[in-house]
């Protein structure tokens, strides 16, 4: 069993089409779903967004699937480098997770070198083109490219989400064998447009995107400019997942 984790639906549509047996994950207090992609199982389970969030499903879900072979983080990521561009995928080899409360020291977990060689191993057979490096795993969003430079200098990370290390903690904590990986979905200096759109659960409201176009009418080029580029992110996570997922010895 691979168990693999994400924020929301949109993240990983594009890989989830390529499953065979699809169903949901039917676990009560836990949203996903089931495939095989090959002789592998699969099961993804939703977290929503947030460290909280994460560190909790995760929690749950590790005690439903004690067994799994592999856990994968995966979704979307914010450039924190100004080399890495919409759609790149980013291979975690060290992960950062920023304390909730101020002054708090942050936490750090690395990928063993010989998962890590493995985990290299699968995306370059594709082949696939990716960058290997640290990942912060933000309290809130990084929105501007001042906050975002100052968590590159900070944690010299190359890209940041908001649940990766929470669920890189539950793993190494069952002793489970962790892989991350993510798309990038905007550059370091692009500010994310309607970010407060996504709730909790990282799904966006209806109700409030529209509020939003309405109350700022000039936004809608940035947000059809952003969904071109989730569009080629969640391809690059679909080729991505579908790698690493193959057997890994």
């Amino acid at each position: 069993m691979i168990l693999i984790f994400y924020a929301f639906a949109r993240e990983v549509g594009a890989f989830k089409r390529r499953l065979a047996d699809r169903a949901a994950l039917g676990i009560d207090g836990l949203r996903g779903f089931r495939g095989r992609l090959g002789s592998a199982e699969i099961a993804g389970v939703a977290t929503g967004l947030g460290i909280r969030r994460a560190a909790d499903t995760a929690r749950r879900a590790l005690q439903s699937f004690a067994a799994s072979d592999l856990v994968i983080a995966t979704g979307l990521a914010g450039a924190l480098s100004e080399e890495l561009q919409p759609g790149d995928l980013v291979l975690a080899d060290r992960l950062v997770l920023a304390s909730e409360r101020p002054g708090l020291a942050p936490a750090t977990f690395a990928i063993s070198p010989g998962d890590l060689a493995r985990f290299k191993a699968a995306l370059e057979a594709p082949p696939l083109k990716f960058t290997t490096g640290t990942l912060l795993t933000a309290a809130r969003i990084l929105k501007d490219g001042a906050a975002k430079r100052d968590a590159r200098a900070n944690t010299g990370a190359l890209a940041v989400d908001m649940e990766s290390a929470a669920i890189a903690a539950e793993a190494n904590r069952c002793a489970m064998r962790f892989a991350c990986v993510r798309a990038v979905l905007d550059t370091v200096d692009e500010e994310i447009v309607g970010a407060e759109l996504a709730g909790p659960d990282g799904e966006v409201r209806p109700l409030a995107a529209a509020r939003f176009v309405l109350r700022n009418p000039a936004a809608v080029i940035g947000l059809a400019r952003m969904m071109r580029s989730l569009n080629r992110a969640t391809a690059a996570l679909a080729d991505a997942l579908e790698a690493l997922c193959r057997p890994v010895a």
